[in-house]
This record gives structure tokens, C-alpha cells and sequence, in this order.
């Protein structure tokens, strides 16, 4: 289903409008009264080449690639510190590939000095892939992140400052995306910038900026695909609160009876619920990461049933809980509901899941993405779902219809569902995330609009990163450099 944002703008109510505002609050003289205007917008206007809204995924690289190529970046969160779905959601196990670029560079790190083994593991090599089941504590990414922030000195990062309402301009037959209005301390704040990220993971700077999105299923119809349903039914997928549970006590026996399926231990090539009870007894990892509850919610963009299908995963959690407990386990339940889909922005192109399926590596490919169709909700033909071919991702894809200034990040770009629940995991935005902030900086750096650089230039600058170089080194070898023809 498309949306605009006049529609969007009818269920939320109109934006706010964003003055000139400040870095640190103006003094106010005894007796002086001031006009709600001024009250509110307290803060004076800050500037800067790239704006990345949401420190998470994708938004981390995208703002740490675009700082190393010499752009002024002001990194963006809502939560009061980054991480996003690893730290909030306890989502922090890799699933999906290629392990590329920062994305594996964090993951070095974490294998380092964080290895829930105490001492690093010795499979994981150059790509993260020793068919081991490796996550680690939410903590841990949040440190590691942090770091990865701090030693950029071209990274300005604002936690809790949500943003309230996109700067837009018309422009020709295009709106032009000049900044963002945040809320800070109470107050407005704008921050303008020739290019913006959306990297949200909810697409919401998108659309307040009036760009059409998707949200739900769509028709197989829709988008001429050789699979999926014939008839929309609006839904997007479940979402999963996930949570740890840990030994506490010496004479703690884990009640492996209990799950099904969805528990990890760390370090293991399987799953703790397909292990041998020798097996099992044999790692005794004591500490487990779960993929807790799954509820549906009828609307990912709405905070109130959001609020909802967290409690009722809360109430269907509470037995293993108690059983957990008197088994002599703690349980830590992350933070956050794990969102899996919300909107997607309509883009210059639409990647379509005959694309995933058939391994299309477009000639303006930004990034590289291997992972079978995880549409949870959804039946697909097993051979279907995990006969996916490596595949690329379009920088037309980044790019909103109608819309200048402005590129996504992450789950969030122009995609059906289908192509979506491949490119969806944390590896795969991640290297979307860097290739969206390399275009952001050559745009802004440049002064240009981020349909009018050169693509070529940008793919040969994700090259010389080693963001292509995957496939080469597991033996797939795609030869697909266009930039080069």
C-alpha cells in the first residue's frame, strides 16, 4: 500500500514549525515575557554537510563513512544512547551477509575484548562466517559503538533530540530536504544540512518530508512478482520481544524442556533447542539469548499499539519467567519491542524479490546483500525462501521519488516486502548505511544534489573500501564492476 504525506499527516496530525533556534538556551531577564513563539524555540540554528537521523544499524556507518570523507555530520538519536536494535531490542546476534566493511570491523572488536567466552573466539575469520552461533551482551555493543562514534572528530552526536518535523522547500517538480527541527530539553531546535539520512528504521523523516511510502503486504500483482500474495492484507511482520536469561546459582539447571525452538547459547554450531542433551551439557554456556515473544501489531508506526503488543508479549513471557526463576535463572527483557517492519520509502527504483531470488546485480549497485526471504507471518516453499542468490542493492533505491537532499538507510529503502525481509538484517544495512553516507558526503562536499553524482566515482570509492570484495573471497565470484567499464 502507498502512502503520502498528506494521509500521513491526517492520522498524525500537522507538523510542527521549525524558526531559528539555538546551541545552548538564551538567558531570560527577570520580569520579561515571552511570546510562545520564543518560548519554544529556544535554540539558535545549527548547520552542518550531513544530517544521519538514527544512531542505530545503518545509521552508524552512514555517519561514520561520511565524517571519513571529510563531511561535518550531526548524528541524530532519540534514545539517550546509540546502539539502536543490538542495545534496545537485544538483537544482537549476526544473521545475514556479507560481514563487510564496519559492520565486521565491529564485530572484530567485539570478538576481542567482549567474547561471552571471556577469551575471543579463534573461527571467526576475515567475514564472521565459521558456521558458529556468535552474539554478545547488549552492553557490549553499546561500548563498542560509542568508541566507533567518539574517535570520529567530524561526528557530532545528539542523543534524545527525536526529531518533530523535516525542513522542506519546493523545488521544480521536487521538494528539497534542507534539514530537520529536533526536539531538545523541551524546546525546538533546526539543523540544516544539504543532504539527510534517514536512517530511522521507521522511515519517519520520509515521511514528514511528503515522500510516498509502503507499508504492509503487497499484492503479487503490484510489482509483477512471481511470488507472494494475491491480495494485500495490509499486515506488516510480527514483532519479537527478545530477552537473556542467566545462571545464578551453582546448582542451576537450564529447562531446555521448555523451548522449542529461539534459544541461543554462544560460540555453538547449533542452537541450544538442536543440541544433544551431551552436547548441551558439554558447552553449559549458562547465559542464553531468546527469542522471547512474537505478537502481531497492527500498526508499527503507532507508539500506543506498540505499547500494546509489548504488554501482551510481556504476559505471554511471564511463564517462562517463573520457570527460568525457579530454575535459577535471572532474565534481562530487552528494553524495546523488536520491530521487524514498518514503512518503506518509495524510491527511483523498487527492488523487487524476483531480484533477490534471481541474484540482479544492478549496474548502479551500492552494496552487496546475501540472506533467504524471512517474511515471519508469511508460508514460502522452503527451496524458494533459501534459494537465494547474493544480490545488489540499487543506489536508485536510496533515493526517494520526488524528493532532493534526502536518502535512506537500512530496512527502510525502496523495496517490496518480499526483497525487504532479505535485506532487513543488521550486516545487510549496515553496508547500505555506508554506501548511503560515502553518496551523502560526495553530494555535500560537492555541492550537488545526490542524483547527480557520479556513480561510478561512488562505486569505485566503495572498491577501494573493500566493500565488493565478499564474494570474491568465499568463492562466488561475481565479476560486476560497472565503474570500471
Amino acid at each position: 500500500m502507498t502512502v503520502n504525506r498528506r494521509q500521513f499527516l491526517k492520522g498524525m496530525g500537522a507538523g510542527v514549525a521549525c524558526t531559528v533556534l539555538s546551541s545552548v538556551p538564551q538567558a531570560v531577564a527577570a520580569g520579561t515575557i515571552r511570546t510562545k513563539e520564543e518560548r519554544l524555540f529556544n535554540y539558535p540554528a545549527l548547520q552542518c554537510d550531513v544530517i544521519v537521523v538514527g544512531a542505530g544499524a545503518a545509521g552508524i556507518p552512514a555517519a561514520v563513512a561520511a565524517a571519513r570523507e571529510g563531511a561535518k555530520v550531526i548524528l541524530l538519536e532519540e534514545d539517550m544512547l546509540p546502539g539502536g536494535a543490538p542495545v534496545d531490542m537485544y538483537v544482537t546476534y549476526m544473521c545475514g551477509a556479507p560481514r563487510i566493511g564496519l559492520y565486521m570491523d565491529m564485530v572484530r572488536v567485539l570478538n576481542r575484548d567482549h567474547s561471552l567466552s571471556i577469551t575471543p573466539s579463534r573461527t571467526v575469520d576475515n567475514w564472521g562466517w565459521d558456521n558458529k552461533q556468535h552474539w554478545w551482551l547488549p552492553s557490549a555493543f553499546a561500548r563498542v559503538q560509542t568508541d566507533f562514534i567518539r574517535a570520529e572528530k567530524n561526528i557530532t552526536l545528539m542523543c534524545g533530540s527525536p526529531v518533530v518535523n523535516v525542513l522542506v522547500v519546493a523545488e521544480g517538480n521536487r521538494n528539497r530536504v534542507t534539514g530537520v527541527c529536533v526536539m531538545r530539553q523541551g524546546m525546538f531546535q533546526k539543523i540544516e544540512a544539504p543532504v539527510t539520512i534517514d536512517a530511522t528504521g521507521t522511515g519517519l523523516v520520509a515521511a514528514k518530508a511528503e515522500c510516498a511510502y509502503f507499508y504492509g503486504s503487497d499484492a503479487r500483482k503490484d510489482f509483477n512478482e512471481s511470488i507472494g500474495l494475491e491480495k494485500s492484507d495490509g499486515k506488516v511482520q510480527p514483532c519479537t520481544l527478545m530477552y537473556i536469561s542467566q545462571r545464578t546459582r551453582s546448582d542451576a539447571e537450564f529447562p531446555r524442556a521448555l523451548f522449542h525452538t529461539g534459544v541461543l547459547d554462544h560460540d555453538h554450531e547449533k542452537w541450544a533447542t538442536q543440541q544433544t542433551d551431551e552436547e548441551f551439557r558439554r558447552k553449559d554456556a549458562g547465559i542464553y539469548l531468546h527469542w522471547g515473544a512474537t505478537v502481531e501489531c497492527a500498526d508499527t508506526t503507532d507508539p500506543v499499539l506498540v505499547a500494546e503488543a509489548h504488554r501482551k508479549a510481556m504476559v505471554q513471557l511471564e511463564p517462562q519467567f517463573r520457570a527460568l526463576n525457579e530454575a535459577g535463572y535471572a532474565t534481562h527483557v530487552a528494553p524495546k519491542m523488536g520491530i521487524r517492519e514498518c514503512r518503506r520509502i518509495r524510491g527511483e527504483y523498487v527492488l523487487t524479490v524476483d531480484d533477490v531470488l534471481n541474484g540482479v546485480m544492478p549496474d548502479d549497485k551500492v552494496a552487496d546483500a546475501w540472506y533467504s526471504l524471512d517474511p515471519w507471518g508469511m508460508k514460502i516453499d522452503p527451496k524458494i525462501k533459501n534459494g537465494v542468490k547474493p544480490y545488489g542493492i540499487p543506489y536508485r533505491s536510496l533515493i526517494p521519488l520526488g524528493t532532493e537532499g534526502l536518502l535512506t538507510a537500512g530496512r527502510i529503502i525502496s523495496g517490496t516486502r518480499l526483497a525487504m525481509s532479505s535485506y532487513r538484517v543488521q550486516p545487510i544495512c549496515s553496508t547500505i548505511g555506508e554506501a548511503a553516507g560515502t553518496a551523502a558526503a560526495m553530494a555535500a562536499v560537492r555541492k550537488t544534489g545526490v542524483r547527480n553524482i557520479d556513480v561510478r566515482r561512488l562505486q569505485s570509492r566503495l572498491e577501494e573500501k573493500g566493500l565488493f570484495e565478499w564474494y570474491r573471497n568465499v568463492g562466488m565470484h561475481i565479476d560486476n564492476k560497472p565503474w570500471e567499464k
